[in-house]
C-alpha cells in the first residue's frame, strides 16, 4: 500500500500544481484593472458568505450577491478599485495608483 499512497500523494502534488499554474495563466491575460475588480469583489464576496454563514442566513441569488457585495464595497475604504477612487489594486504598502 505504501507505493499507492506514494503515487496518490505525487499525483495531488502534480494537480494542485497544475491548478496553481492554470490560475496564474489566466491573471495574467487579465489587465491590471480586471485583476483588481476581481480580487475585490472576491474578497467582498467572501467576507458577505462568512457573514451570512455566521448569520445562518440562506444563500440569496445572483442579483442580490452582486449589488450586495457592490453596497459593502461602495461602503468599505479597502476596496478602492470597486469604489473608483483608484484605478488599479496596489499593496497597503504602496502608495495607490490614481485614475
Amino acid at each position: 500500500m505504501p507505493d499507492i499512497d506514494a503515487r496518490l500523494a505525487a499525483y495531488f502534488e502534480t494537480r494542485a500544481q497544475q491548478r496553481e499554474q492554470d490560475i496564474d495563466d489566466r491573471l495574467a491575460q487579465l489587465t491590471p484593472r480586471e485583476r483588481s475588480l476581481i480580487r475585490d469583489a472576491a474578497v467582498m464576496g467572501y467576507v458577505q458568505g462568512r457573514m451570512d454563514e455566521r448569520a445562518n442566513v440562506g444563500f440569496p441569488k445572483d442579483v442580490p450577491i452582486l449589488r450586495g457585495v457592490v453596497f459593502a464595497a461602495l461602503r468599505d475604504e479597502n476596496f478602492h478599485v470597486l469604489r473608483g477612487a483608484t484605478h488599479q489594486y496596489t499593496e497597503p504598502s504602496a502608495p495607490a495608483a490614481q485614475e
